[in-house]
Parts: structure tokens; sequence; C-alpha cells
């Protein structure tokens, strides 16, 4: 019986990925636009994601690593890792601090909110005023 269950063929594993609505209508624009400047061609959303992701790069250039660290940092999760990275430093008897992590090159910086500018009043803007 063991012979039976080593020679069935595995069935591959699925994993589902949602799609934003503007994601999916991206991608059916392309469906559209490849089906019909090619005849004989039937694509699904499947079949285009996975060209896409197997004709995409293997490594990601830095400055998308930078764009999606900044899109998707959770403070929260950032300070629970800290956390983690102090005590496991403690136990090694090493003095790690709060500022060393957060100065590491692979820690994201928080913007701060800019204060919106003041508009500067010039010769012009008095002409038209007067």
């Amino acid at each position: 019986m063991s012979d039976e269950i080593k020679s069935k063929k595995r069935i591959p594993k699925y994993d589902r990925v949602t799609l934003y609505e503007e994601t999916l209508k991206k991608v059916d624009a392309w469906i559209k636009q490849v089906e019909s400047s090619k005849s004989g061609v039937s694509l699904f959303r499947k079949d285009i994601l996975n060209w896409f992701i197997l004709n995409s790069l293997e490594i990601l250039p830095i400055a998308h690593i930078e764009q999606i660290g900044i899109q998707f940092f959770d403070q929260e999760r950032f300070l629970k890792q800290a956390i983690k990275q102090l005590r496991e430093a403690k136990k090694r008897g090493e003095n790690l601090s709060l500022e060393s992590l957060l100065s590491e090159k692979h820690s994201v910086k928080i913007k701060k909110d800019r204060k919106p500018r003041k508009l500067k009043n010039n010769a012009n803007t008095d002409e038209l005023n007067s």
C-alpha cells in the first residue's frame, strides 16, 4: 500500500492571492490587449500573473526594496522585533541600545509630517492687491 501512495502524483498546492480592485482592472486590460492582438491566445488572470513573475528579476532592485519597505512599514512590528533583539543581546551580555537599532541600515526611517509652506509676499502679489 505504501508503494501505491508513493506512485500517486502529488497535487500541487495552490495559494490564493487577493488582488485589489484596481489591480484586477489592470490585469484584465492586459489580457484584453494580448488576446486582441494575437489570435488563438486565451489567458486567465493566473496565466498572465505567473508569466510576469517568472519573467521578473530574481533579486529586487534596491529602489524597489526601499519603496516596499516604506509602503509596508509597521511600527508595531518593528518595535516587537527591536524588543526581541534587545533581549537576545542582553542574554549574550552585549550592550545594545534602541538608538543603535534605529540607526541600522536595515531599519526604516520614519518620515515626519511636514508643516505646509507659507506663501511669501512678493512684489507681484502686492501690486495685484492694490
